[in-house]
């Protein structure tokens, strides 16, 4: 849903090619980080087929083609944008990035491993943390609303880092080889 607003957002400015929106997306680093190529022009299509945004083609690019597709907003793209803008800004969704499942399992790895790759993960998030600080310094601080956005990046990666910590002074403290394993006895769900 976000990447479909970013899109939309960045084409209220104007009509862009995406090679334009590419361009934008991998400047801003960390901020937009996974919005790949890829999906950019997969998002494109689909918005355009859902009448979201006209395109155009332009002659004069280099590629094979020889033209380049230029996308603009329609007026169902605006109101998509307005109606995204504000679902996406009264809403919260959890993000699961898998760590949660992985430490279910933790008692089945041997205990100096499992804090040896905690630690690991903990100086992966604080390199991530070191990166993102530098985009935001290199871009300058930007506006009042992209300062704002690299905040709410950095309060997550905060947050992770802070959760690592807590979770390996308690795992030292507590170990977990003693946890029974209460899920063995259910059968996994079939598919």
């Amino acid at each position: 849903m976000h990447k479909l607003l970013l899109l939309l957002g960045l084409l209220r400015h104007g009509p862009m090619s995406g090679y334009d929106l590419h361009r934008i997306v991998r400047a801003h680093g960390e901020l937009y980080t996974d919005l790949k190529k890829a999906n950019v022009y997969y998002l494109l299509d689909r918005l355009a087929a859902d009448g979201a945004l006209s395109v155009q083609a332009e002659g004069g690019a280099r590629g094979p083609r020889g033209e380049r597709l230029v996308y603009a907003l329609t007026a169902a793209g605006e109101a998509r944008f307005d109606a995204l803008l504000r679902e996406v800004l009264c809403s919260y969704d959890l993000a699961h990035i898998g760590v949660d499942v992985a430490v279910m399992f933790l008692r089945y790895l041997p205990p100096g491993e499992a804090l040896r790759l905690l630690e690991e993960r903990r100086q992966v998030v604080a390199d991530r943390r070191r990166q993102v600080a530098a985009e935001w310094v290199d871009a300058g601080n930007g506006n009042l609303l992209e300062q704002l956005a690299r905040d709410h990046l950095l309060s997550l990666i905060d947050a992770e880092l802070a959760w690592v910590e807590r979770a390996l002074h308690r795992l030292r403290e507590q170990g977990w080889q003693g946890e029974p394993d209460t899920h063995s006895s259910q059968p996994l769900p079939s598919s």
